[in-house]
């Protein structure tokens, strides 16, 4: 049967797979596996974040962050109407490893950016969102109750599109109020995120 140390190369599926639980040297290596998502690394020297502006004035819009590989480990859709300053999250999405690294808070301040004073609401909530949203409430004073509420600007009925992808070089900081991303004012940025 050979040595304790070497595999059989022979054999049903049963005997390999105790060889292989044994530690016993498989006939053939295994194959090696490129890092990727699926390795859930947080690694924010590697991400790269779009954003997605709206196809019409209070059209869909979204924010995303993606790891090396493409993969888009958090999204936030939202739409914002200047006129009636109103503001829907659509939908917010932070895969399970990245979650409370604050991704959920960061994309949410972006899409607050320049919108003081806007009444916000969501649609129906995830049990892990119902704990989201209050922490995000006592960190940027903005209400966000679960009664989706859109303008007639938001539901016009135009064919829903997107406009292309533009690369952000520089992400949204944890450490940014809602008031001014874009030129970078400290806040009191929250970096502890509840599950999104």
């Amino acid at each position: 049967m050979g040595s304790p140390k070497t595999a059989r190369t022979r054999g049903s599926l049963w005997i390999r797979l105790v060889d292989a639980f044994q530690g016993r040297d498989a006939a053939v290596p295994a194959p090696s596996v490129a890092p990727n998502s699926l390795e859930w690394r947080v690694d924010p020297e590697t991400e790269t974040w779009w954003h997605v502006p709206p196809g019409t004035p209070a059209g869909m819009q979204e924010i995303r962050a993606c790891a090396p590989d493409g993969y888009d480990f958090a999204r936030l859709v939202w739409q914002a109407c200047e006129e009636c300053r109103l503001g829907l999250i659509v939908k917010i999405r932070v895969t399970g490893p990245w979650q409370r690294h604050g991704y959920g808070s960061r994309m949410v301040r972006f899409a607050l950016n320049g919108r003081d004073g806007y009444d916000w609401t969501t649609t129906p909530q995830s049990e892990d969102a119902q704990a989201f949203f209050p922490a995000l409430t006592s960190s940027t004073g903005v209400e966000f109750p679960r009664k989706m509420h859109q303008c007639e600007h938001m539901r016009a009925r135009k064919p829903r599109h997107f406009e292309s992808a533009q690369r952000l070089d520089n992400p949204p900081s944890s450490d940014v109020t809602e008031r001014d991303m874009t030129t970078g004012h400290p806040g009191a940025g929250d970096r502890d995120e509840p599950h999104a």
